[in-house]
């Protein structure tokens, strides 16, 4: 025992001579991080007393010159110890290294505990902190982890060193980076953490005494230059994160003192904002904007400041509603809920529920002082009054409303907010530029489409009680205008979308300067002196009512410049009185379809900039002798209005061409040809020719003004445009609709195409392909739909025509209905790059029995961005299919184990499909983003494998298939496992 005992006393002895020299010698790297990070800390507090003694040698004692040839010697022995490390070998070397590396460290951290002495100077002896705690008022456990997951991930990026984060004012960056900070203590990631919190003017020298503070070095009575030299002093060589909380403007960071970060030092700096336009401006790396909180999120805190009293079952469905209100918007739902905390009485939580779905919620407590301010705060900075009129002016319409840019950046032109321009494209452009500097400030937010933004509730509620004059009612629950005594100081009225059954006689409104009332089904007649005291209207939107007449006192509004009536159906027409608008510069009268013509005083209107009318269809007109009455344009209103940039005419009805003769087309013609200034035309021209005669007159577009413009060549069975147009009415700037040609490939048809993004081509009678109109002029179409053409073959033929570049590169939407002689969608090989942009494929009723594959496995390869095929009505045996003569080479390729991946592909619509016997044979497929499936009266097909690989389903994104009960009884399954997990996917078809 004695034996052993003695072993164990030597064992030990040895571990503890060597043991500290083991972590070396099996983790060499680790130890010379170790001796890098003590020896950071000593030289920096070298340099602090160089930097001090240099500025001031009076200071110097014989103690602190001493301490400073110490650290020189050590110096030289890092550097030593660093460059024979590098040559070590074996394990004798390593440990003799080891010990040495032991010495240093040591060494190391008994001249950072010494306190260097100074002549009325003191120097901490405390190495800096990586972190400062921030303080975090509201639980971490309402936050979104993953959000802090994301940051965390692109600050342990070392390709990015500048991370912007942006978001509205209220909506969680500073907590969300308190909460970030706090975090970082515990990976060791940076030798500092230098918090600075911005806002306001804060100037440079604010920065350098907030981030000289955080190093605990010198800067009172130091000038900015020198402050500058000594913050880079005590940064370089560390390894530090710079959060820079709610910036306004640039910082040069150089101009501070800061180091640039980059890959070599591994320093970051991360910056919030309210503007995503100081992102760009810092030039961040990357930028990630604040989303508003989710419902989980947003119930999660509003029960942390409300406390438990939101979960009573007479509480919870109001508070649910109130957290509603709130959007998602942190700081709302923080004050809302604290002014309701622990309060339980259901009369407090429906009135506070009842005053948020006001206009104005600044009576709330607490919204005022601490949403309102802080919202107001980036109201003001808003570099000019024409930016806030803009904003103000989105508040008047209703919650929740997708704002068009072009139609609010028109309505602002008109008010005058939009200043310096020449021509309505001219103040769309900049209007669309002011707007989109309001969603980077995160006052107005992005829309579901490019051509939309909307306004957070919240947000219109700051905007209508900053608004001076303002008064919005707006929703079905509206049936009374304003008391007589609430129109004397109105500047703005929008009572949008409500249900108005009538109006006062004679409101005393003189500085009201916009009445919008549009979205009044309700509302039949307007009283004749409505408008004798509004003298200082300048625009007025009537659309979608149902009044039947203008009455007289509207005539005069001498300041009108804008006058709407889109949608008014039972509108018959437009009084002589026109005439005395003078200044009106817009005049729009679309799809109000009881009137018949244009009066003739309406070329009085020599202001007038934009017109767009829409005739109905009157036999009345047709069957008159008097030629002059027949048209719907009297001859010499066109060439009067000299100053029109847009004009819009177009007739309702299916017999277009019947409500035109040629002589009188002939004249309207030669006056649009006269028109300088035009950059929109929506206008039917009977055939090609008469487009010829158009275009080779037109001044303007000869003079290549057009921006926009919406053509119809020729009458088809089917008249109107497309419903696209209704929900997306800027999607398409050139628009070509052709029908009843017998040409092939008229020049003014192609000339016109070379310029389109949208073509339709319907009921041509010798067109055998797409391509003989030229694919060179088709490089700018996002849209085509070919209907009716009985000659069609094929859209393309790669084997008899000379390819130069890819075909179609940037079509988002090809629909193919009723060609009865199609025999291939296209032939032969395509250039890389065709349709490569193709989202939206619909083919439908093209009963020829000469296509039985709808693609070929070459085919659907060449669309990765396709998301929706719809097939309808066709004699096909397959969707995608092998050609014989090929399908060893297909197979070849493909490979025995290999599968067509649709990688896009979302939305799969079979229908009337009485031959399909198979969706794909010969070939897997996989579809990761496939979610919805509808077959109806596919009788044929009895399988779905082309969803399952062996016993895998290979569709794993799927949520639903829709068909008839009777079908999908009678499928056939490989593996009844399969069906067992997808019948819950199974919904009963509801189309007839």
């Amino acid at each position: 025992m004695e034996n052993i005992a003695s072993v164990l006393d030597i064992g030990n002895l040895a571990s503890s001579l060597i043991g500290p020299q083991i972590d070396y010698i099996t983790n060499p790297e680790k130890k010379i991080e170790e001796l890098n990070n003590n020896a950071r800390y000593l030289f920096a507090r070298r340099d602090d007393v160089e930097e001090i003694t240099r500025e001031s040698p009076n200071v110097a004692t014989m103690e602190s010159k001493l301490w400073l040839e110490d650290v020189k010697k050590v110096e030289l022995d890092v550097e030593s110890v660093k460059a024979e490390h590098t040559r070590c070998s074996n394990v004798c070397s390593r440990l003799t290294l080891a010990k040495r590396v032991r010495a240093v460290i040591e060494e190391i951290i008994d001249l950072n505990n010494k306190r260097p002495k100074l002549k009325g100077k003191y120097l901490s002896n405390a190495p800096l902190e990586r972190v400062e705690p921030q303080i975090v008022e509201i639980n971490s456990s309402t936050d979104s982890e993953p959000r802090l997951q994301k940051i965390l991930g692109l600050i342990r990026d070392v390709s990015i060193q500048k991370i912007g984060i942006w978001g509205m004012g209220g909506i969680g960056k500073t907590r969300t980076l308190k909460l970030l900070n706090n975090r970082l203590e515990e990976f060791h990631m940076f030798d500092i953490v230098v918090w600075v919190t911005v806002s306001g003017e804060g100037s440079r020298r604010k920065v350098q005494n907030d981030v000289a503070e955080r190093l605990k070095c010198p800067a009172k009575n130091m000038s900015d230059d020198r402050l500058r030299a000594n913050i880079y002093h005590h940064l370089r060589g560390k390894k530090f994160l710079l959060i820079l909380d709610d910036i306004w403007e640039r910082i040069d960071l150089s101009d501070v003192g800061i180091p640039i970060p980059n890959q070599d030092n591994g320093c970051k700096v991360l910056l919030t904002t309210r503007d995503f336009g100081v992102c760009r401006q810092m030039e961040t790396d990357v930028e990630i904007q604040m989303e508003k909180l989710s419902k989980e999120e947003a119930w999660s805190l509003f029960n942390e400041k409300v406390g438990d009293v939101a979960m009573s079952p007479r509480i919870e469905p109001i508070a649910r509603d109130i957290i509603k209100e709130c959007g998602g918007l942190p700081l709302a739902i923080i004050v809302i809920g604290s002014s309701l905390r622990r309060k339980s009485d259901v009369a407090v939580w429906r009135n506070t529920l009842r005053e948020l779905q006001l206009p104005c919620t600044s009576q709330i407590k607490g919204m005022e002082k601490e949403v309102f301010s802080c919202l107001r705060i980036s109201y003001d900075r808003l570099p000019n009054d024409c930016e806030r009129s803009l904003f103000l002016y989105c508040s008047l319409y209703p919650e929740d409303w997708k704002i068009l840019k072009t139609e609010l950046a028109e309505l602002c032109w008109l008010e005058g907010y939009i200043q310096g321009v020449n021509s309505i494209e001219e103040a769309r452009d900049k209007g669309h530029h002011m707007v989109i500097n309001l969603v980077d400030a995160s006052l107005l937010d992005r829309g579901d489409t490019e051509e939309h933004v909307k306004m957070h509730d919240i947000i219109r509620d700051f905007a209508l009680k900053e608004a001076s004059g303002f008064l919005v009612k707006t929703g079905k629950h509206v049936r009374l205008p304003p008391m007589e005594n609430g129109w004397v100081q109105l500047k703005k009225l929008s009572m949008m979308e409500c249900s108005l059954g009538g109006l006062l006689e004679r409101p005393n409104c003189r500085d009201l300067s916009t009445l919008l009332l549009q979205g009044n089904g309700e509302l039949t007649a307007i009283p004749d002196s409505f408008f004798e005291l509004m003298h200082s209207l300048t625009i007025l939107d009537l659309s979608g009512t149902s009044i039947d007449s203008l009455p007289p006192s509207l005539f005069n509004l001498v300041y009108l410049r804008g006058l709407y009536l889109r949608d008014c159906h039972r509108l018959k027409h437009l009084p002589a009185q026109v005439r005395q608008l003078r200044r009106l510069e817009v005049l729009h009268l679309g799809n109000s379809t009881g009137i018949d013509y244009l009066p003739r005083e309406v070329g009085e209107l020599t202001s007038l900039k934009r017109l767009i009318v829409g005739f109905s269809f009157a036999h009345h007109l047709k069957d008159t002798k008097d030629w002059n009455m027949r048209l719907r344009v009297p001859i010499e209103i066109i060439p009067n209005l000299s100053l029109l940039e847009e004009l819009g005419m177009r007739t309702s009805g299916c017999a277009e061409a019947d409500q035109w003769d040629d002589e009188s087309m002939k004249v309207v013609v030669d006056e649009l040809c006269r028109l300088e200034h035009l950059t929109y035309l929506d206008f039917y021209f009977p055939n090609a020719e008469c487009l010829t005669h158009f275009l080779n007159g037109s001044k303007s577009w000869q003079a290549r003004r057009f921006r926009r413009f919406r053509f119809r060549v020729g009458c088809g069975k089917h008249w109107g445009w497309d419903q696209v147009f209704n929900h997306r009415p800027e999607a398409w700037e050139g628009r070509l609709v052709y029908r009843n040609g017998y040409e092939i490939s008229p020049v003014a048809i192609m000339e016109t195409l070379a310029h389109c993004s949208y073509f339709h081509l319907e009921d041509h009678y010798a067109a055998q392909k797409l391509s003989e109109f030229g694919f060179a002029n088709m490089n700018e179409l996002k849209m085509c739909k070919i209907i009716d053409c009985d000659k069609m073959e094929t859209l393309f033929d790669g084997d008899g025509e000379q390819q130069t570049c890819a075909v179609l590169p940037n079509l988002e939407i090809l629909e193919i209905k009723n060609l009865p002689n199609l025999r291939r969608l296209w032939v032969g090989r395509l250039l890389p790059g065709s349709l490569s942009k193709l989202t939206h494929l619909e083919l439908g009723n093209c009963h020829s029995g000469r296509l039985k594959k709808v693609f070929q496995v070459g085919m659907i390869q060449q669309l990765p961005n396709l998301e929706t095929l719809r097939v309808n009505g066709w004699d096909v045996e397959e969707i995608i299919g092998i050609e014989e003569e090929t399908s060893v080479i297909c197979h070849a390729h493909i490979g025995n184990n290999d599968s067509v991946i649709l990688p896009n592909v979302k939305e799969v619509v079979l229908r009337h499909l009485p031959g399909l016997v198979s969706f794909c044979r010969g070939v897997s497929l996989e579809w990761p983003s496939l979610q919805s499936i509808l077959i109806y009266e596919c009788p044929k097909l009895k399988s779905l494998s082309f969803l399952t690989h062996g016993t895998n389903i290979v569709a794993p994104a799927l949520k639903k298939i829709r068909g008839s009960s009777p079908w999908w009884e009678a499928l056939e399954w490989e593996d009844d496992d399969i069906k067992r997990r997808l019948q819950p996917l199974f919904q009963k078809n509801t189309f007839p």
